[in-house]
């Protein structure tokens, strides 16, 4: 009597298994005949030709393309500074000066008095015939060295611009003792911005003379950020690699390799300043480039023996191809084969699908983020 007890609990379990067994199988077959009668739910996007370009980055700094600094000639205190940082200059327009009673500039004045006033009178002399050609030549270069190295004190006294440009550093203030060496200002010709980077083996026959080149995360750059007044609300800030070297630097063990870029037109809307000579940037390369590619991510496609497939729909029907693919990009590959403009491809459930099985398209996409 016991074991019957016992064994009431152990058959109402089987039971309840076996119902369920049997509503999981006819839920799947119920499945089973939607999928027949209605199609297999897919996700579809149209492949369209779109802009496939693959790269490269190094670390690098920014450089002016021309930058000059000033440096003291002499030993005196600074008395006046007449532009600030981040000024434009001209090209010898006095931008800080020493003292006026400098001995140096002092002798220079005296001497060149001295050879003027012998000059004028070997110029009288010379013509009523008192004194000889050689003479008055002689007075003449004396006069012209005088004036030379007057011109020379003032230029040490006051210190121009080398270059035009934007002044991006002064290392002195007003009133501060300086010797002959002491690096006085800085100034940049910022229209163009040239940076230098190094290349390993692998990879130098990868970059070629004229290939575009980017600042990493600034391949377009907001206007707006920047309260640009243009119709436009971005523009393409990129460069050029400018030289590609053909000798391996021993130290670096590595190919040096130079690129510029132009901003002229950020310069004129004084909107250059967020590229500042000396900035470390990341440089990204461009090495390969296909304006009119197929693109297809990895997940897109079905990894075989032979290489890459992929699910196509096509009169509302699975189609499977086989692709071939090109340069690679991270997750994105270049289709060179087995696709084409136009196609439905299938990018969500391509797992569970099968040659010629029934589809049923819930939404069809131009694009897709990858």
């Amino acid at each position: 009597m016991r074991n019957a007890f016992l064994l009431i609990p152990a058959l109402a379990v089987l039971l309840a298994a076996c119902s369920a067994g049997k509503d999981n199988l006819a839920e799947a077959k119920s499945m089973e005949q939607l999928y027949s009668e209605n199609g297999f739910p897919v996700r579809v996007r149209r492949l369209e030709p779109e802009d496939f370009s693959v790269y490269l980055k190094y670390p690098t700094v920014l450089d002016a393309q021309s930058e000059s600094t000033a440096y003291a000639s002499l030993s005196d205190v600074v008395r006046n500074i007449a532009v600030k940082v981040g000024d434009q200059v001209k090209q010898d327009q006095v931008i800080l000066s020493f003292s006026e009673n400098n001995r140096t500039l002092q002798q220079a004045r005296l001497s060149y008095e001295n050879a003027e006033a012998a000059y004028k009178r070997s110029e009288v002399l010379y013509a009523t015939s008192d004194i000889s050609r050689q003479d008055f030549d002689n007075s003449r270069m004396q006069y012209e060295l005088a004036r030379a190295s007057l011109d020379a004190a003032r230029d040490m006294i006051y210190v121009k611009a080398p270059i035009a440009g934007t002044l991006i550093h002064l290392n002195v203030r007003a009133t501060e003792n300086v010797n002959p060496g002491t690096p006085l200002f800085t100034v940049s010709n910022q229209n163009g911005l040239v940076t230098r980077f190094y290349v390993g083996v692998n990879e130098i026959n990868l970059i070629k003379n004229g290939a575009r080149v980017y600042i990493d995360g600034l391949e377009s750059v907001d206007i707006s950020n920047f309260n640009w007044k243009l119709n436009s609300q971005q523009v393409t800030f990129d460069g050029r690699v400018s030289q590609v070297a053909l000798l391996m630097d021993s130290r670096k063990r590595a190919f040096p390799v130079s690129a510029f870029f132009d901003i002229t037109d950020l310069m004129a809307l004084n909107q250059a300043r967020p590229f500042i000579s000396g900035m470390s940037i990341d440089i990204v390369v461009e090495t390969y480039r296909n304006e009119k590619a197929l693109v297809v991510s990895r997940k897109e496609l079905l990894k075989t023996d032979s290489g890459y497939a992929a699910y196509v729909a096509r009169d509302n029907k699975a189609q499977r191809v086989d692709v071939q693919v090109g340069h690679e990009r991270g997750l994105d590959f270049e289709i060179t084969g087995g696709l084409e403009s136009g196609d439905l491809l299938i990018y969500d459930g391509i797992q569970s699908l099968s040659d010629n099985i029934k589809l049923n398209i819930v939404e069809t996409a131009q694009a897709v983020t990858r």
